[in-house]
């Protein structure tokens, strides 16, 4: 009988640090945001709609770009968002990491960024496609 009572008290108390230790890693969390944000229309180079990203529900993306030699080039992957950190994962070419955030100030939208931030040519806002 008593080791039954040892079992369940073990038992109980394996269960509730569990439950705490779970709790304890939601809240050391950093900041994510939800991406059906990036689904529905597209994303785009202010100024140059010839750039722009499409994402789908289904983790897959859409690229259009255009390369050095002036040629739209079209490419495609599957994209991974964790937290503030955007992979696109080409198909046909190495992956690539954005930074994905909300502005601040009365004007709040969210933005995709190429890495590293200081000197990346890329920077998408969201608006509808053509």
């Amino acid at each position: 009988m008593f080791k039954l009572y040892r079992f369940v008290f073990t038992a109980v108390v394996l269960i509730f640090t569990c439950e705490v230790s779970f709790a304890q890693k939601e809240n050391d969390k950093p900041a994510s945001y939800n991406d059906k944000v990036l689904y529905g229309g597209c994303w785009f180079v202010p100024h140059n709609s010839g750039i722009n990203i499409r994402f789908s529900e289904y983790s897959n993306f859409r690229f259009q770009d255009i390369d050095s030699t002036e040629r739209e080039v079209v490419v495609t992957g599957k994209y991974l968002l964790d937290g503030h950190n955007l992979w696109l994962i080409y198909d046909d070419r190495p992956k690539q990491k954005f930074y994905f955030y909300k502005t601040e100030g009365p004007e709040e939208h969210f933005v995709i960024r190429g890495y590293p931030l200081e000197t990346s040519e890329y920077h998408f806002v969201h608006g509808d496609c053509e």
